[in-house]
């Protein structure tokens, strides 16, 4: 009588299937958590709503589906590898305290992970609940057609607790000469139909995608709320 045909050969090949059948089972599970962690899905970004978040006054009821071809495509300031498998797409708001707070963070993220993530700002001024922030976000468009966004993006930071609610000549004269742009340029880009569309456009993509406020951030189409801690972000960027 062979081995195998023996009850402890039985015996032995029964428990080697079972050893098999879990290393199988639990290589799937491996690969499927790894493949939901590179697409956004994974356990480190679950959570969808984080606090440090101001909501649109009227709740957003859109249920499009995210393209993010309409999402991530386009003439858009951002920063790192502009051929990165993931994105992040940010919509901020520059009079947000929250978006303030949220964004050193994701800066961080971008200059240290740049080579492997591309992070965009996409505008998405709520003039509901801060008066006068339309312009602010045209400010910022006109500062991207001149090469200087991310200069008067960090101005506007910096500046939100103090610049007026509607800014007068003066001050956009300052704002020009603190930020190197061309005054005569950003003045007639300000009056322009144009830079309204290209905001209006931010803020269309935003709303019709689901943002109810900000800052909303979208990885890969998966869309969070909210401040993200740096801890979740570098957790999430380490395992692409």
């Amino acid at each position: 009588m062979r081995w195998y045909q023996t009850a402890w050969g039985v015996a032995l090949l029964g428990l080697g299937g079972l050893v098999l059948f879990g290393l199988l089972a639990f290589g799937v599970i491996t690969v499927n958590f790894l493949w939901q962690i590179k697409h956004g899905q994974g356990d480190f970004l679950q959570q969808q709503v984080y606090s440090g978040f101001t909501s649109l006054q009227v709740k957003n009821q859109s249920s499009e589906k995210v393209d993010r071809n309409a999402l991530e495509n386009g003439d858009f300031p951002f920063l790192g590898n502009p051929n990165a498998s993931t994105t992040i797409v940010v919509f901020g708001d520059f009079r947000c305290p929250y978006t303030k707070e949220a964004w050193p963070t994701v800066e961080k993220l971008a200059n240290k992970y740049g080579y492997k993530i591309k992070v965009i700002y996409r505008q998405f001024p709520a003039e509901s609940i801060h008066a006068g922030t339309t312009k602010i976000s045209q400010i910022g468009a006109c500062a991207h057609s001149q090469g200087k966004y991310w200069a008067v993006h960090n101005y506007l930071f910096a500046k939100q607790d103090s610049l007026p609610l509607y800014l007068a000549a003066e001050d956009l004269a300052s704002l020009a000469s603190d930020t190197d742009l061309e005054l005569d340029k950003l003045t007639k880009c300000l009056d322009s139909s144009a830079t309204s569309i290209k905001v209006n456009r931010d803020y269309a993509d935003g709303f019709r995608f689901g943002v109810g406020g900000t800052p909303t951030f979208f990885v890969n189409g998966k869309k969070l709320e909210g401040v993200v801690p740096w801890e979740t972000w570098e957790k999430y960027i380490k395992t692409l």
